[in-house]
């Protein structure tokens, strides 16, 4: 599970045409070409003939996506009626089961309050007749906070309506889809989460597939594929919680047109504490999301930058993953319970937990840190000096059954164990992490008897622009769902007009136009 930041992220090593130099001869680059015209059967010839292939047509702005043997790049950017050749870029994705969890500013769905969008739900405002779209990883389509709302898919790696991780077999990899579409349009039912659009329409477009490295990522071009497919399914919003450092004009291009055809697309800042924004965020034609936390400050995550348009809950984000891939995590001593967010890789419990002694394992740098009386019991212990791994190992070497780590600074925060076992090739032990605040309510406790609890749910939080951008495609589609007649030209300029102003007075390049306000851009819609 991939619980920290880990959507909107760098680009992966791109291939950079016409600088084949330091590679093979006969590598083959995923490339765009562009034409004069729209690309028919004498350009796709042409492209065979010098041994390409066509992966993907974009008549609407005249280029094919080829892969082709890059020492013959320079030839075909010669050739008569082609205009351009360049690279096609990498995306990656840019982090309850007996009652629905009730929104409010101390737990994960504080972002529906903030916004303001629980204001507006009740007022009668869901997203109702809107097609709200995602363009993604694949989808847990069974899931109660998505089954209801979800009415098709395309999966762009095989070229099916088969998007659900279950069928696929990726649902370990790809929780991010589950988990976005959670937060826009998450389903008003009896269990889970809420989302911001709970009435409007799901059509989902597999565009990041588990690579054989095991990470998740698409080309631009397979990101396009899906995009144009979701637009032509009707989409009025496409949430693109994804992204890479490279710019490509005919991805440019595509969303200008999916633009002007009437669906408005929102993208995900990024998430490299850069002053610029990721691409495609930094489109001008697209609607960028930066991400700030419960208190309305600005993430350290969150990519900066000329072109930022508005700014959404992002940290902590409480919403849906496929099924028994989250975490239900806490620890409950004497008649409190702490909240607690479960470590990635670390073991899991059973709904009622691990009970023991807490005892006190200072920052167990080392096994010794630990007093013999953790062997059986729960060792907490403070964040710094060494990883979370190693922490957890030296409490593991002295014999704890589980670890609590409360952090250093102010807040919670997601760690992760780093791989699926230890140094030494053996389970982890259960192991989640709490606020500075309760581990120093924990630390005076130490002694007591102590319940862990880290279950396998479905639902799970999550930090990331990826987990703004959904707040605001949520909101766009509210206003959509009171005036479906709309442009995207208009949705986006009601979403800016009314956001609540952070940061320096009117617009600055931190904040964008502020944090997106679903009353006011409710108020401002006619």
């Amino acid at each position: 599970m991939r619980k920290f930041l880990f959507l909107a992220i760098a680009a992966l090593a791109l291939v950079t045409v016409g600088s084949a130099g330091a590679r093979s001869a006969s590598q083959r680059a995923h490339l765009f070409v562009g034409f004069s015209k729209s690309p028919g059967a004498a350009q796709r010839a042409l492209v065979t003939q010098l041994g390409g292939t066509v992966r993907f047509s974009f008549p609407q702005v005249k280029a094919l996506a080829i892969d082709l043997s890059s020492e013959k790049v320079g030839t075909l950017a010669r050739q008569a009626g082609v205009t351009y050749v360049e690279q096609d870029p990498e995306r990656v994705p840019l982090g309850l089961d007996t009652e629905q969890l009730t929104p409010s500013l101390s737990n994960g769905l504080y972002g529906l309050v903030t916004t303001n969008a629980v204001d507006a739900q009740s007022a009668g405002y869901t997203g109702a007749g809107v097609k709200a779209c995602v363009a993604d990883t694949g989808l847990d389509t069974t899931h109660p906070d998505i089954a209801s709302n979800f009415a098709g898919g395309y999966n762009v790696f095989d070229g099916t309506n088969d998007v659900d991780v279950f069928d696929l077999g990726v649902e370990t990899t790809e929780t991010h889809a589950t988990h976005v579409s959670g937060t826009l349009l998450g389903v008003d039912n009896s269990v889970g989460i809420l989302g911001v659009a709970p009435n409007a329409s799901l059509y989902e477009a597999r565009v990041l597939g588990t690579q054989p490295d095991g990470s998740v990522s698409g080309s631009t071009s397979q990101v396009m594929a899906g995009v144009q497919w979701l637009a032509d399914q009707g989409c009025k919003v496409i949430n693109m919680s994804l992204g890479g450092g490279s710019r490509s004009r005919t991805e440019e291009n595509l969303y200008k047109q999916v633009t002007a055809g009437g669906t408005l697309i929102v993208v995900a800042a990024g998430n490299e504490s850069a002053h610029k924004l990721s691409f495609p965020a930094g489109y001008g034609v697209v609607l960028s999301v930066g991400a700030v936390d419960v208190n309305n400050a600005h993430a350290s995550f969150s990519n900066t930058g000329h072109g930022l348009d508005l700014s959404a809950p992002g940290v902590d984000v409480l919403s849906s993953v496929p099924a028994g891939q989250g975490r239900n995590s806490s620890v409950t001593v004497g008649s409190t319970t702490y909240s607690a967010l479960g470590m990635e890789f670390a073991g899991t419990t059973s709904a009622s937990g691990i009970a023991g002694t807490i005892v006190d394992c200072g920052l167990a740098v080392s096994a010794s840190d630990c007093p013999a009386s953790v062997s059986g019991n729960i060792a907490l212990i403070q964040r710094g000096s060494v990883t979370f791994a190693q922490k957890v190992e030296s409490a593991m070497a002295a014999g704890a059954t589980g670890a609590v780590i409360y952090n250093n600074v102010a807040g919670n925060f997601n760690g992760t164990l780093g791989s699926a076992t230890t140094s030494g090739g053996d389970p982890w032990i259960p192991a989640v992490s709490v606020s500075d605040t309760d581990g120093a309510a924990l630390k005076t406790q130490v002694g007591s008897s102590t319940t862990l609890v880290n279950a396998p749910s479905s639902w799970d939080t999550y930090s990331g622009t990826s987990m703004a951008t959904p707040h605001v495609a949520g909101v766009a589609a509210l206003v959509l769902g009171k005036n479906p007649a709309l442009s995207p030209t208009q949705v986006e300029s009601i979403l800016e007009s009314t956001a609540t102003d952070l940061g320096r007075s009117g617009y600055d390049s931190t904040f964008g136009y502020g944090l997106v306000n679903a009353t006011a851009a409710l108020a401002a819609t006619p």
